[in-house]
């Protein structure tokens, strides 16, 4: 049974990169992904038959002592706390049995974790309280650096936001829980709303603007122009900086970017013309 005929038969059901935390439902193992589907959809004959077709291998056992996860993933009640906390999550590139141990040392180089385990083989929060000392998005990526010679192990990293530990936290981790399982495979290392964001908050508003799909068809954007648009954006419009970052002469960018405007009658030199630009790619 491929994916395509689990879609077929049980069509209330979706594919996720991780297993659900969420006890009503089943987390099917296929192909690198996870079938999940509303226990109260199935009889006990097909639930027991899908496990055995489909066994779930994962142990969640030893997260039974971690109160964050029951908070986080099941809803449960946290103690008290007017304390502020962020959740980093993190997605290993592949499997390894040393990942407990990697994610211990990650552990000890923050001022003041919380909380930290495993969710599944390869996807880990870390629950960092605020203190005097907030750790930036480059140390995190150096830490992380760091620990990949030790370990060689590569991983992707979300910083999530300061919120206090209320009723709201849940609902805050729950976006972010969101926004990272759709980004992170698109980025380097360690990213954060802030590096996302024009992306998540326009993407539904591009797709349905007429005036923007118009755009994008009249623009022909291939592989270049678009690596030309996208690290000019991140380098603030600097011509120096992102014809270094793409290893090529000062004067070659300006000629591509003359050539383009030459074309399009569009100024990538001008910051509010980049933007728009950078939406349009995909």
């Amino acid at each position: 049974m491929n994916k395509q005929d689990l879609i077929t038969i049980y069509p209330t059901g979706f594919f996720s990169d991780v297993p659900s935390t969420d006890i009503s439902q089943l987390s099917l193992p296929i192909n690198q992904e996870w079938f999940i589907l509303e226990k109260e959809t199935l009889n006990p004959s097909e639930e027991q038959l899908l496990t055995t077709l489909f066994p779930n291998n994962l142990d969640t056992h030893h997260l039974d002592h971690h109160l964050w996860y029951h908070y986080l993933f099941q809803n449960k009640p946290l103690p008290h706390s007017e304390k502020s906390f962020r959740v980093i999550q993190l997605k290993l590139k592949k499997e390894s049995t040393n990942a407990k141990d990697w994610l211990t040392h990650l552990s000890e180089l923050f001022n003041q974790v919380e909380d930290f385990f495993f969710i599944d083989r390869q996807t880990a929060v870390l629950i960092e309280e605020k203190t005097h000392i907030i750790l930036q998005k480059e140390e995190l990526e150096g830490m992380l650096l760091t620990l990949e010679s030790d370990f060689l192990i590569q991983a992707t990293a979300y910083i999530g936001s300061f919120n206090e530990a209320t009723h709201n936290f849940t609902s805050f981790f729950a976006e972010e829980e969101l926004i990272f399982s759709t980004y992170y495979a698109e980025q380097q290392h360690v990213f954060s709303f802030q590096d996302i964001a024009l992306d998540y908050l326009t993407k539904d508003k591009i797709q349905e603007s007429t005036i923007m799909q118009s755009l994008k068809e009249t623009l022909v954007l291939d592989d270049e122009i678009k690596r030309i648009i996208e690290t000019l954006w991140l380098k603030q419009g600097n011509i120096t900086s992102t014809s270094k970052e793409l290893y090529i002469h000062r004067n070659t960018l300006q000629y591509r970017l003359d050539k383009f405007y030459e074309r399009f009658g569009i100024s990538l030199k001008d910051m509010k013309n980049l933007t728009l630009c950078y939406l349009l790619i995909d």
